[in-house]
Parts: C-alpha cells; structure tokens; sequence
C-alpha cells in the first residue's frame, strides 16, 4: 500500500484522533481513507 504524507489543521488532526479514540477507527489511517472513499463518492455522483 502506498504511504502518503499530508498536513491536517489542529482541529482536523484532534477529529480524527476523537473518532480513534472512540473507537471508530482502529487507526487514523484508516479514518482518512474512509474520508477519502466518501470523496470518491461524492465525485462519481456530481
């Protein structure tokens, strides 16, 4: 799997470790690629 560095603001970066940490997500990883699966989405539909 590829690795891709990115840059989150503050409230961003504390969202995702909220939803780990909650148990939403294992991992932020994981919680990005889900963001990223919801972008995909919303591109194919428009």
């Amino acid at each position: 799997m590829p690795t891709r560095n990115v840059n989150l603001t503050d409230d961003q970066d504390a969202f995702v470790e909220k939803m780990v940490k909650a148990g939403k997500y294992q991992n932020a990883s994981e919680a990005v690629r889900d963001a990223v699966r919801g972008l995909q989405q919303r591109w194919k539909e428009d």
